[in-house]
């Protein structure tokens, strides 16, 4: 009941009907987006999962006559996602702006973070899936997408569908000039990106000087960076995250136009009579970082690209959505369903935001099903009008009829692009 009230508010299979108009089938576009939301919040995850919507009551809450049933979806997929792909990609960026209008305004300050992930696959008629970077299974075909998160703000800003054989970077450069253009547009003051060792090269860092925005970018501890640092400084800052015994020190330089950032631990080592002349310290951490944010120090660098690792727990998330589980034999249906898995994330990322409080805000995806979304409940009939009837000592009746009752407020249009 809490997503179909959230679809409505959101107009979502409205808007989509509306400039899919030339789409041709049974079933409306509208309707298969729903569809296929409503079962990755619900649990499915594979294309044969959609006959669990027409099971208890859920075709019945949502208003709709029928469910597509696997071929007719996967038709739909290789058919319509010339036209859906870059239509879902402005459907999510109108719900992002949607969700800021409801929490007061667009932010002032925003870190983008943008990283690639790794879905392995096992089946042979799956398009895109082809042997690259595969930490986890050596050699085995995968996929190999973008995502694009707000560090700040939790929302997912988009994805881009990638062959598992792409390179981390490639594609990389094209969508932040994309993405920043948005956010400029819609009123973000700073910008920082964050992206992480993989990313990392002259032409990146050439772009994001041109498109005027702060960036934190790590370097792989190259050999050849010894000749661009200048000499090692010994700081007391740190003193509280490092062991006893190491000291922190730090070294600044230039490369390509931009600060080059070192800091490095270091543990004495014993010297004196009886010890070979050696060496007088270990190193433990060094971590080099890539910047332009003027004045920064070289532990506050590294502190603010750490605070960015969050960006692997959204990517978790939507992995708890099912997102990348099933695949199909078709380049432009694939990425249809990594579009629609964003639209999902950014739908359950509006309902814990907004709708619910406390630790609920930042509860996982799978909570949130297994308490909300699968809640036990009757439907009945009277008077032509359709009940949900639940347990009188339901631990979340009320946390659920209060989530529904906030549903009932108009969400406000997004701004102007």
């Amino acid at each position: 009941m809490l997503v179909r009230k959230l679809f409505d508010r959101f107009g979502l299979a409205g808007w989509i009907d509306d400039r899919a108009k030339k789409e041709k089938g049974f079933f409306r576009p509208g309707l298969m987006t729903e569809v296929w939301i409503a079962l990755l919040l619900y649990g499915g995850g594979v294309i044969d999962d959609l006959p669990l919507l027409d099971r208890r009551g859920v075709r019945r809450i949502f208003g709709w006559v029928r469910v597509p049933d696997p071929t007719t979806f996967g038709r739909w997929l290789r058919r319509a996602n010339g036209r859906m792909v870059p239509l879902l990609d402005e459907l999510l960026w109108r719900m992002v702006r949607q969700r800021w209008a409801l929490g007061g305004g667009v932010p002032k300050k925003l870190t983008l973070m943008l990283d690639s992930t790794v879905v392995v696959r096992y089946g042979q008629k799956q398009a895109g899936a082809e042997k690259g970077y595969n930490p986890k299974k050596r050699g085995r075909p995968s996929h190999h997408p973008l995502v694009a998160f707000g560090k700040e703000t939790g929302d997912c800003l988009g994805v881009r569908w990638r062959a598992g054989n792409a390179h981390t970077a490639e594609g990389a450069r094209e969508w932040l000039e994309e993405l920043v253009g948005r956010l400029k547009g819609a009123g973000v003051g700073e910008i920082t990106v964050r992206l992480d060792k993989g990313f990392i090269s002259r032409e990146m860092v050439e772009t994001l000087q041109q498109l005027d925005v702060f960036f934190l970018l790590k370097v792989p501890r190259y050999p050849w960076l010894e000749g661009f640092r200048k000499q090692w400084h010994h700081s007391k800052k740190g003193k509280e995250i490092f062991p006893e015994g190491e000291q922190l020190w730090s070294a600044t330089g230039s490369l390509w136009g931009a600060r080059l950032l070192t800091i490095q631990t270091r543990k004495p080592l014993r010297t004196g009579e009886g010890t070979l002349d050696l060496d007088t310290y270990e190193v433990g951490l060094q971590a080099d970082i890539l910047t332009n944010i003027p004045g920064i120090h070289a532990l506050t660098a590294w502190r603010r690209y750490n605070a960015g690792a969050v960006v692997e727990h959204r990517i978790e998330e939507l992995i708890q959505l099912s997102t990348g589980k099933t695949a199909v034999n078709d380049l432009g249906g694939n990425a249809l369903l990594w579009g629609l898995s964003a639209v999902t994330y950014q739908t359950l990322h509006t309902l814990r935001q907004h709708c619910l409080n406390g630790s609920w805000r930042t509860a996982q995806p799978k909570r949130i099903r297994l308490w909300m979304i699968r809640l036990p409940a009757k439907l009945t009939t009277h008077g032509r009008k359709v009940y949900l009837q639940m347990l009188q000592n339901e631990p979340v009746r009320l946390r659920t009829l209060a989530a529904l009752r906030g549903l009932n407020h108009d969400i406000p249009p997004p701004a102007p692009a």
